[in-house]
């Protein structure tokens, strides 16, 4: 299996984390210019931008090597294009989180409120 398709895995996982948790899933796989945003889900007047990560080699405290800044400021960039093509979502506040999905059956690692827009 390549590791595209364990990430496709891993976001239909993510979606489905997500539903349970009561959030609307918007977009996968939204792309803008300078990146990807893996899902975005909404719940009330949050609007959340989430990376999802897919490991079966590393634990949850190797994210911080999956997730550069570049990484974090091209999630960034993208959701303020998501952004500008949906004004519905003007209202909303705005999260970043990352959800962890070690795969073979273990529990996903939600980090809520993982990164902000620096600045």
């Amino acid at each position: 299996m390549t590791s595209t398709q364990k990430g496709r895995i891993g976001e239909k996982e993510a979606a489905d984390f997500f539903r349970k948790m009561g959030y609307s899933v918007l977009a996968k796989n939204y792309r803008g210019r300078r990146g990807e945003i893996d899902l975005v889900s909404a719940k009330d007047s949050e609007l959340v931008f989430v990376e999802v990560k897919r490991w079966t080699t590393y634990g949850a405290e190797s994210l911080e090597r999956g997730i550069s800044q570049r990484k974090r400021q091209r999630i960034v960039e993208t959701s303020k294009r998501y952004l500008l093509e949906h004004p519905e979502f003007d209202d909303c506040s705005i999260r970043y989180d990352v959800l962890f999905v070690p795969g073979t059956g273990r529990k996903a690692r939600h980090i809520q409120d993982a990164f902000r827009e620096e600045g």
